[in-house]
């Protein structure tokens, strides 16, 4: 009788192209969630794989294309949801205002409380705002109360704090583009309290505020 000689396969010395091609796809699409301590591991199995996929390295370009795309896209929701956003934060104080009004036009009850507006499963009424400021003409409004925000090279920053002559200013000036002003109210608020005047502004008081239950 013949023996049955069991002939032992030969070693693998290279991993096949599609299971080194599942496996770039796979560390592509994990790259986002490595974490610091695994960053240096991954990174020499990426370079490894990517080495590897002779064939396949349009992948890692195609994706390098698509995440440019998500990117863009995602740069289109943002600016889309703020408008959005600011379009309901209008509307929100639009009709919040319109209740305070109707509220305020039904007069007060005899304690000198404005009525609540009751529904079935909400019930509207009105409590007093602490006094605020509101700005009539900011641009009349000095500037120790101002705040601005500029955007400039980092030498010209520099060069602005070694000190400023004439000749800096103007380039200073000629570079600020289109700065961001903001106003300090609790500042006015606290000279207004204080008995001083500030142009462009006033204290505002009487306001109210709608509460939903």
């Amino acid at each position: 009788m013949t023996s049955l000689t069991i002939v032992p396969s030969p070693a693998v010395t290279a991993a096949p192209l599609y299971v080194i091609e599942d496996q770039l796809a796979a560390l592509i699409e994990t790259a986002e969630l490595v974490s610091p301590e695994q960053e240096q591991e991954f990174r020499a199995e990426f370079q490894a794989a990517l080495t590897a996929a002779v064939e396949k390295r349009d992948r890692v370009g195609q994706f390098l294309a698509h995440l440019e795309q998500q990117i863009d896209f995602a740069g289109f929701e943002i600016e889309r949801l703020r408008k959005r956003k600011a379009a309901y934060e209008r509307t929100l104080t639009q009709l919040e205002n319109y209740v305070i009004e109707t509220i305020e036009n039904l007069g007060t009850d005899g304690k000198g409380k404005y009525r609540a507006l009751e529904g079935k499963t909400t019930t509207f009424s009105l409590r007093g705002c602490p006094p605020s400021v509101e700005v009539t003409d900011e641009s009349a409004i000095p500037s120790e109360y101002k705040t601005l925000t500029l955007k400039l090279p980092a030498v010209t920053w520099e060069q602005l704090l070694d000190g400023l002559d004439i000749e800096q200013r103007a380039t200073v000036l000629g570079q600020v583009r289109s700065p961001e002003v903001s106003l300090d109210k609790r500042s006015i608020k606290g000279a207004i309290d204080g008995g001083a005047e500030v142009p462009g502004a006033a204290m505002v008081t009487g306001r109210h505020s709608l509460r939903r239950k």
